[in-house]
């Protein structure tokens, strides 16, 4: 498809059929990029200040919430006066879901859900106005590396969505805005092949995916004298896992010494930095406020804090001091991009492995992520590969909660996913201890790690 024409024309009348200003904002997040830190903060606390209002208004939640604690939004008088409200735990979120809605939000609820990697399910709901906010920063990031709305994008990536609805709707979508999804749940030997052609034939201007998986595919395709460096692809954008140097070096390596470019986020979170030309991790502050706790406290320069965020344009659900469970550290360098945003560096988000079935087909751990996070009563689990046809699953549950099928369900979730010949054990247990490390592996397979060592 003509790129002018997504941009101009295809791209703003589906958003507009949907009631999205994405446009409008994308024009206000561009301009005010490089407004001076004050006037930064300033902006900051004028949204703050209008959620808080909003929340304890017509969140019955936030109205407890606040009055426990003795807040009034009316007296907030800096950003620093926000840690007078508790941090929000994913099991508050769970445990007080429907007091925490706007009912008569315009434009209505639009339910989500994830597991991520914390393995902790979990529902919310989006309004138009957030959807928008997130749509318009990621476009803005990608401005920043030369790539507009209406270029041509490869998705290495994968959800249940994606997996049951590979329709004639969807690809028509796809295809009417210049974007080509290759699953990020399966590769094999065999698939690498068709997948390149794909890409020979699409020509996509970037990539953006989990880097674990693009990695892997060039490597794959490396193995089988497959070259990916003359397709036109100008930049690869990774999100949903850390970036480390090994995926970063093999992944430009494989495309002919294209950047690499991080970005950080959370589908519940938003999306909340990413990384500009002069290397810097920029958090998107027209949207989101970030924290860097210990415990309760913030945490000093050089010190590593658990990220919590205020997501500013979430009105339908308010996720006020939001605890990510990811770690990392504020940035104190002026950046020499020219832009003020504040900078996050060394982020230590949740990691997962891949799963390798029977058939030889590598699969993204998240695949069997997406299984657990949609039984109710789960409240925490780890995913073992024994051996390619054996996997344990430790899962700790909710008992009031749990459905009398949830064994059931797991076990034929992960057999669709893998194949009817993977023995499924599963364990119930009081406690899931952390690894020694002190942090928390929810995909392990021990197959994977012998394939790749």
């Amino acid at each position: 498809m003509n790129k002018s024409l997504v941009k101009h024309v295809i791209f703003p009348l589906h958003e507009k059929l949907i009631g999205r200003k994405t446009y409008q904002y994308l024009d206000e997040i561009e301009e005010t990029q490089w407004l001076n830190p004050e006037e930064i903060k300033n902006l900051q606390l004028t949204k703050l200040r209008d959620l808080l209002t909003h929340s304890q208004k017509n969140c019955l939640f936030y109205e407890k919430r606040f009055a426990d604690v003795g807040f009034n939004p009316s007296s907030l008088k800096s950003l620093d006066d926000l840690h007078l409200i508790p941090p929000l735990s994913k099991t508050e979120i769970r445990q007080n879901l429907n007091d925490m809605l706007w009912r008569d939000c315009p434009g209505g609820l639009h339910r989500y859900n994830t597991g991520g990697s914390s393995g902790e399910p979990l529902i919310f709901y989006f309004d138009r106005r957030r959807q928008a906010y997130d749509a318009a920063a990621r476009a803005l990031t990608h401005r920043w590396w030369g790539i507009d709305i209406g270029d041509r994008e490869l998705y290495f990536w994968a959800s249940p969505f994606e997996i049951t609805k590979q329709d004639r709707i969807k690809n028509l979508r796809d295809n009417l805005t210049n974007q080509l999804l290759l699953s990020a749940f399966h590769l094999s030997q065999d698939m690498v092949p068709k997948f390149v052609k794909k890409i020979q034939k699409f020509r996509p201007k970037c990539i953006f995916g989990y880097p674990s998986t693009i990695a892997l595919f060039c490597e794959l395709a490396s193995q089988q004298s497959l070259y990916l460096s003359r397709n036109g692809i100008k930049v690869v954008f990774s999100t949903a896992e850390v970036l480390y140097d090994h995926y970063r070096k093999t992944i430009s390596n494989a495309f002919g010494g294209v950047p690499v470019v991080d970005g950080y986020g959370s589908r519940e979170g938003g999306f909340i930095s990413h990384e500009c030309p002069e290397g810097s991790m920029h958090v998107i502050d027209q949207n989101i406020i970030v924290e860097y706790l210990r415990g309760d406290k913030p945490v000093g320069p050089g010190e590593d804090g658990e990220i919590v965020v205020t997501h500013l344009d979430n009105w339908a659900m308010p996720f006020i001091r939001y605890r990510t469970g990811d770690v990392a550290q504020f940035g104190t360098q002026i950046c020499k991009c020219g832009r003020h945003l504040s900078t996050m560096k060394k982020i230590q988000g949740r990691t997962t492995d891949f799963i390798i079935s029977p058939d030889g087909r590598w699969q993204h751990g998240l695949s069997l992520i997406y299984v657990m996070r949609d039984i109710p009563g789960v409240a925490d689990f780890k995913i073992i590969q024994e051996a390619v046809d054996d996997i344990r699953v430790l899962v700790k549950i909710h008992e009031t909660l749990f459905p009398e099928k949830g064994k059931s369900q797991i076990v034929e979730g992960f057999k669709k996913r893998m194949g009817q010949m993977v023995n499924v054990n599963i364990e119930i247990v009081d406690e899931i201890k952390k690894d020694p490390s002190g942090k928390y592996r929810y995909v392990v397979s021990k197959v994977a790690e012998k394939a790749f060592t």
